[in-house]
């Protein structure tokens, strides 16, 4: 078995989500037509019945890792430096994919060298359904906020060359980082049309945990303008204006509306459904000239 060509290399992250696992595993089963391999990364689970659902786990190609608890970042590192496929696709142990995702995203990075990264469409599952309203990719919404989730594939050797994906991101938006750090080599994204990711919602989440800190959103925008200061101030003509409005009503906002129950709401919107997030920056605008209006 070692000695088998792999092309694609699914690496999985997993801490104390074993109840989760088995189905995402199992959404890798369908015929991808492409040599792929599988590594979990048990990331310093403590659940008795996580470590023993790793343990008892087949796959046809598998690789068992573990990290005392490093977070996704450093979790996917340990795998990907384990990894004998070209392409590499992350994918959460809580999440899931359509096995056609594989096929067609291997078909193009081996019959177009100047794509690196190649992502598709994707939905919610769990507590909330329906789509991931993630606009189109383009270089000037990356900028603006990240439209590339981790389930997306990119080569072995853009990750080489970046260093990987930063450890210092600890809260969350360490894909994004890393994305941005790829984009800065000048790769190209190709964007699939069709839904091939489906990204569980779950009442508590590190994401979900980082949207409502503002403090800890602007400090983790802080870092990634530093890390990629180069890339923002190219772009800085097209971008900039529209950023920083973004900037300016979600300050106004965080001072006026603290103790409104609808910001806390807002605040997990922003990062999962950037659209309507937008929608309701608006309405609390108004609500906000309302109050004025009426002298509150």
């Amino acid at each position: 078995m070692a000695d088998e060509r792999v092309l694609v290399s699914v690496v999985m992250p997993c801490h104390n989500d074993g109840k989760y696992l088995p189905e995402a595993v199992d959404s890798l089963r369908g015929d991808t037509g492409v040599p792929l391999e599988l590594i979990i990364v048990d990331d310093g689970s403590d659940d008795p019945e996580t470590l023993r659902v790793i343990r008892e786990l087949s796959f046809p190609r598998l690789t068992r890792l573990r990290t005392e608890h490093a977070g996704p970042a450093a979790a996917r590192n340990a795998a990907i430096r384990a990894a004998r496929g070209e392409y590499i696709l992350p994918l959460d142990a809580d999440d899931r994919i359509e096995p056609a995702y594989i096929r067609r995203a291997a078909e193009i990075l081996r019959t177009r060298p100047e794509i690196s990264i190649v992502t598709c469409r994707a939905d919610f599952f769990g507590t909330r359904r329906g789509p991931w309203e993630l606009p189109p990719y383009s270089l000037r919404e990356e900028l603006l906020g990240n439209c590339l989730f981790v389930t997306s594939f990119f080569r072995k050797s853009g990750w080489e060359r970046v260093g990987g994906f930063s450890e210092e991101f600890r809260a969350g938006m360490e894909d994004y980082d890393f994305f941005l750090s790829l984009i800065e080599l000048g790769v190209g994204v190709e964007q699939l049309p069709e839904t091939f990711f489906h990204y569980r919602i779950k009442p508590s989440s590190r994401s979900r945990a980082l949207a409502a800190d503002p403090d800890a959103v602007r400090e983790t925008f802080r870092k990634l303008y530093v890390r990629h200061r180069g890339l923002y101030e190219e772009h800085m003509g097209e971008c900039f204006p529209e950023l920083r409005t973004r900037q300016l009503l979600e300050s106004e906002q965080l001072n006026a509306w603290s103790a409104d129950p609808v910001l806390a709401y807002w605040r997990s919107v922003r990062v999962l459904k950037p659209r309507k997030a937008e929608r309701m920056e608006r309405i609390l605008c108004w609500k906000q000239k309302i109050k004025k209006m009426l002298g509150r």
